[in-house]
């Protein structure tokens, strides 16, 4: 009797000291982004793309828009039922060496945050460069916001 009592109290114990405690932290996601040079043969594209923006940036969401904004080496036709084109266009006191990008998903909003790093050095020339990514297709409610560093 005492073995069935002792039995009944773990098996009490156990069902109340487990709850369904789901985890509902928050957690921002990183997101595969791509360029023209991987998707499309591009080359030097900081260099041989050109968009008339001073120190901005636009979100192109179909081939005519495309045709109309952009000129340069390179003027492929973009899969825009896959992807949207973040081009803009930065001065800096120095040279550059790279750009990367890092897209991230907010996960309360939805919204995203594309943070374009600059990687300079130390010549002294002092370029106006392009910096692309093609990046998943946008919702019609999302927002997209370029966050520009510079190291």
């Amino acid at each position: 009797m005492k073995n069935n009592i002792l039995w009944i109290s773990i098996l009490v114990f156990s069902l109340v000291s487990c709850n369904d405690d789901t985890d509902d932290t928050c957690t921002d996601a990183i997101i595969e982004t791509t360029g023209l040079e991987t998707e499309y043969g591009c080359t030097n594209t900081k260099y041989q793309m050109d968009i008339f923006l001073n120190n901005d940036y636009v979100v192109i969401k179909n081939q005519e828009t495309f045709d109309e904004m952009i000129s340069g080496s390179c003027l492929p036709s973009i899969d825009f039922s896959l992807y949207d084109l973040v081009v803009g266009e930065k001065g800096l006191t120095t040279g550059n060496t790279s750009i990367n990008n890092k897209l991230m998903k907010n996960c309360e909003t939805g919204n995203e945050n594309l943070k374009v790093t600059f990687n300079q050095n130390m010549t002294a020339e002092a370029p106006n460069l392009t910096y692309h990514a093609l990046i998943p297709k946008l919702n019609t409610d999302q927002v997209l916001a370029v966050e520009i560093i510079v190291n």
